[in-house]
């Protein structure tokens, strides 16, 4: 692992050839500005990018009305299914389904025995997400609306306080903040494994 910049990130996502990420810098009368930027693994060079940049690798083609509708456009993850719909999710638990045109057609709270659900990875017509307060993931299908599969729980040490989800080739990749490890979920069988450890949480 490779230490790329020292700066507090408010926001991280990826592109075609590394990070976009989101800075957040205090001014003097007690505002603040927020400044995009992306890291490109291939040069190992940083650069500044348009803010319209940023949105449309975070929300697709249709960024510009799903930003304009969420105002906070930087504290939610995103996810796009395959029919085209945009998934939103704050850490609050409140989720926004935006179709193919970036109206907003469904909202609601997604929450696993009353703690919030955060972050989102897509497999096919299911999100996953994280559970921090359970120590667990969860499959949530946007055919039937419910939860339909966790994985970890509270008495369970599959994940330590898991607070951020990914998926790539057929895997799922978490981030537990408090057994500082990246673990990964096999889409096939559902295993999981230690795929890294840290000596600090990951975020």
């Amino acid at each position: 692992m490779t230490k790329v910049i020292s700066i507090k990130l408010i926001d991280v996502i990826s592109f075609s050839k590394g990070l976009v990420f989101v800075r957040k810098e205090a001014l003097q009368n007690e505002s603040f500005k927020v400044s995009f930027f992306n890291y490109d693994i291939d040069t190992q060079k940083i650069a500044p990018v348009t803010k319209s940049v940023y949105l449309l690798n975070k929300f697709g083609s249709s960024f510009s009305p799903i930003a304009q509708q969420l105002g906070d456009y930087v504290s939610c993850a995103a996810g796009k299914l395959p029919d085209g719909n945009a998934i939103v999710i704050y850490p609050t638990g409140e989720m926004g389904v935006f179709d193919p045109s970036g109206e907003l057609f469904w909202t609601g709270d997604l929450f696993y025995r009353d703690a919030p659900a955060r972050d989102v990875a897509i497999e096919n017509k299911h999100i996953w997400c994280t559970v921090p307060d359970h120590n667990c993931i969860i499959r949530y299908s946007t055919v039937v609306n419910k939860i339909v599969m966790r994985i970890g729980g509270d008495d369970s040490g599959t994940f330590g306080n898991p607070v951020a989800i990914s998926a790539f080739d057929n895997k799922l990749f978490i981030c537990n903040q408090g057994s500082r490890l990246i673990n990964t979920v096999d889409l096939e069988n559902f295993s999981v494994k230690t795929y890294r450890r840290f000596d600090e949480p990951v975020h």
